[in-house]
């Protein structure tokens, strides 16, 4: 059946004035008008035989409610695997504000829902004693996102130059790296793989090897990538060996960089 912040393709099969039933795997479904683009647009009224994209507010109703709205679209997929890592990982609370649209400015990107929930969260810090993530702002320019945006850049730039050959993700010469994590001790640098015309929630996580040139691409979201590896699920090579580094209870911790520096 269906779980809150699922998102699916579902097709519109009765029309109603106070909204569309629509069917999903199998399953059957309701959208509001309000939660319909049209309640707030010029987009078309909901027809039977509509496709839309679409994702789960309330699972517990009958049926279950949807919704086709950009907007709750990108809210569910920041709280996909945030809200799991937060149960497994309890944030320490205190994060602060911040200016994303300067950032993103800053930076030419619109930067992914999931991610600014974390900083939102979390702030910045270091998950499980290894897997720092980056936040804008940060005093230190080794953990600042759009300080290591500027500084990867010369140095991907440098590697390429030197005739180390590119992971087959940046065969297209359109597509662009921007760190979002650091793994400590190792070295290596989490990156997203940004491409015109992906939207920012559906970018993929890139891994580079911090003393070599390897590189591990993983199809999945910031958020979700942490969550495997503080779950200890991880397919990642580089974490495989995360229970014999740190123990179970520091797997499950947060540190925010306000308590690392104070040290």
């Amino acid at each position: 059946m269906f779980a809150d912040h699922h998102e699916c393709d579902v097709v519109v099969t009765a029309v109603a004035p106070v909204g569309a039933v629509v069917e999903a795997d199998g399953h059957e479904g309701f959208i509001d008008q309000a939660k319909h683009p049209s309640w707030w647009s010029d987009t078309p009224r909901a027809e039977v035989g509509d496709r839309m994209r679409a994702v789960v507010l309330d699972a517990t109703r009958e049926p279950p409610r949807f919704s086709a709205l950009p907007s709750d679209i990108r809210i569910a997929r920041s709280l996909r695997h945030t809200e799991p890592l937060e149960r497994l990982c309890p944030p320490p609370g205190g994060a602060r504000a911040v200016d994303w649209e300067a950032v993103e400015a800053e930076l030419g990107i619109a930067l992914p829902s999931d991610y600014k929930r974390l900083v939102q969260t979390y702030s910045g810090g270091e998950f499980a004693e290894m897997l720092w993530l980056l936040e804008p702002g940060c005093p230190k320019e080794m953990y600042d996102l759009v300080a290591q945006t500027a500084e990867r850049e010369e140095i991907l730039a440098d590697l390429w130059e030197g005739g180390e050959p590119k992971p087959p993700e940046l065969r297209d010469e359109t597509s662009r790296l921007v760190p979002w994590g650091y793994m400590e001790g190792g070295g290596h640098v989490l990156y997203w793989l940004v491409r015109p015309g992906v939207e920012p929630e559906e970018w993929t996580v890139v891994l580079n090897e911090g003393r070599g040139p390897l590189w591990e691409a993983h199809p999945a979201s910031c958020s979700q990538f942490i969550l495997e590896v503080v779950a200890g699920t991880t397919t990642s090579f580089y974490f495989t060996d995360h229970d014999d580094i740190v123990t179970p209870e520091a797997r499950t911790r947060f540190s925010p960089n306000a308590e690392i520096f104070s040290r």
